[in-house]
This record gives structure tokens, sequence and C-alpha cells, in this order.
């Protein structure tokens, strides 16, 4: 299964970077500097139409860190990193939504009916693990292998705009900011230091006084665990031009394997069961990532 692919391909790293270093002599240090261009991917909620009603786009990070390579041959050998890593995704949702809010003074629930878009930057501050082989042709380098990928803070930022018509015909709309920290924010949490209101009326007497922005769970009625999980991995290649002897620029492709979600916190922004509660969507959703890195690799 998943898991134990995963836990074969972490013991054969440390496996094999226990074995590199029993060999220091014949390992060539390095360093690696460069540029994400990451994006999260997943299947797209659809709308009554059909229509999706997510999109995703690249996310721009950097990355940095040692690197150690083995040589086998003069052109051919084994090479490790740790990086530290900027990646995640830009993600937009626009479509139609249900609301209720808690009306201020009577406590009583007022459901209403509208459109809902979110823009949101998701960042993840990860360690990336890659173990690659490669193969010298001249100056240019060929490698290819798989990446093991620690994610620690897991972030995001963004705004939330929702629009209704209210019974007596005027326009309701809220604009909440988002600020999300996966690892720490609690269910149906979010910072009252600035209060945003939703009117139900003309005469603005009806109201519900909401939170102006919103942690990443704040719309869960229970704890269902953080959304985002902590290991990533995949298979990567890419190749390097050496201008000098020691001096490589290159680019690399990482293509995950590993549904970055957790499907018991991944929470549908449109999709309702038969009570009017939003689904938990069974989907993967995973990383795709392109480098461009220059580095330095003693020989």
């Amino acid at each position: 299964n998943t898991l134990s692919l995963m836990k074969l391909r972490l013991f054969t790293i440390v496996c094999l970077f226990c074995y590199a270093s029993q060999t220091q002599a014949q390992l060539s240090p390095g360093v690696k500097i460069g540029l994400n261009f990451s994006q999260i991917k997943g299947p797209s909620e659809e709308g009554p139409t059909d229509a999706a009603l997510e999109t995703t786009s690249n996310l721009t990070g950097f990355l940095i860190g040692p690197s150690f390579a083995y040589p086998f041959t003069d052109n051919f050998g084994i090479r490790g990193e740790f990086l530290y890593s900027k990646k995640g995704s830009k993600y937009t949702f626009t479509g139609p939504a249900v609301r209720s809010f808690v009306q201020d003074g009577d406590q009583t629930i007022v459901s209403t009916s509208g459109t809902k878009s979110i823009a949101l930057q998701v960042t993840h501050n990860n360690l990336d693990i890659p173990l690659m082989l490669y193969a010298r042709l001249g100056k240019v380098e060929v490698s290819g292998g798989a990446y093991l990928s620690m994610l620690f803070s897991k972030v995001a930022d963004g705004e939330q705009i929702y629009e209704w018509e209210n019974q007596d015909g005027s326009d309701g709309r809220i604009a909440n900011t988002l600020t999300y920290n996966y690892n720490k924010d609690k269910f149906g949490e979010g910072d009252n230091a600035q209060s945003e209101i939703a009117y139900f009326n003309t005469a603005q007497t009806r109201k519900s006084t909401l939170p102006k922005t919103f942690g990443a769970y704040y719309d869960y009625n229970e704890d269902r665990g953080n959304l985002y999980k902590f290991v990533d991995y995949g298979l990567s290649a890419g190749a390097s031009i050496y201008v000098s002897r020691s001096l490589f620029v290159g680019a690399r492709l990482q293509y995950g394997l590993a549904d970055l979600t957790n499907n018991n916190a991944d929470q549908s922004k449109y999709e309702r069961d038969d009570n009017g509660f939003l689904l938990f969507r069974n989907d993967k959703d995973l990383n795709y990532n392109i480098q461009v890195f220059a580095g330095f690799s003693l020989r």
C-alpha cells in the first residue's frame, strides 16, 4: 500500500546516505540555490452546469541547501540533497454557495443563497531530500530519481467575498480576510479584533456580526484534524549544464505521488449533504513543481 511504499523509499534513502557516509573521501560536496514554480493540483469541484469552480496556478518560492555526490565512475554516480524549499499554490474558487448566519439579538438562524469567491495563496515550508542517479555527457548532466519532503509550516493568506439577495430585495455582501495556519488553527476559530457585519434588510436593523478574519477551519463544526499532511514524496528528473568544472545551472521537475490533503478535513466549498452541511472530499491533491537553480559542486 501507499504507506508501505513510502516507508520503503525512506528506508532506501537512509541506507544509501549511511553507505555514502562510510566513504567520505569519495564524496563531492556542493551547494544549490534556486526557485520553485509549484502548484497543488487536484480535481475541481463542478457547479450545476458541470463548470469547474476551482482553479490553481503556480506559486514562486525558493530553495537552498547542500548536496553530496558519490561518483561510481567519472561520468556516473548518485547525488543526495538537503534543501530548504518553499512551495505551495495559488487557489481560486468562484461559484454558488449557501451560508447561514446567527442574527444579532434574537440568535435566530438566517439562511441565504448567493455567490462565493475565494482567492488564496497557500505556502508550505519544506525540507526536500531528493536522491538522484546522474550521468555526465560532456558539459551536460541528466538525472532522475525520487524525493521525500517534510512539510513543516503550512499557511495561507487571501480573501473571501460572499454576496446574496435578501427577502426584501436588498443586496447582502461580506468580505473576509483569510489568514490560515493549518497546523495551529482550531475549528470555528476567527480573529475578533475586527468585525464584519452582514445586513439582512434595507433598514439594516437585522444583522449578524462576524469576525473580519477567518481561520483555516472557521466553517467547521468539529475538529477533523489538519488539512495538510506532513509527508510528500514522488518522482524527480532534470538536467544541468556545467559552465565551468564546478559551476552549473539547471532545471528539474518534481511529480508528486502522495495525496497532500487529509480527506477527513478536506471540506468542499460547494457540495452539501441532504442536511445542508458541506461535504468532505475524497480526492487526491498532488504536488507539481518545476525548479530552476544554480549550484557549485567540488569534483
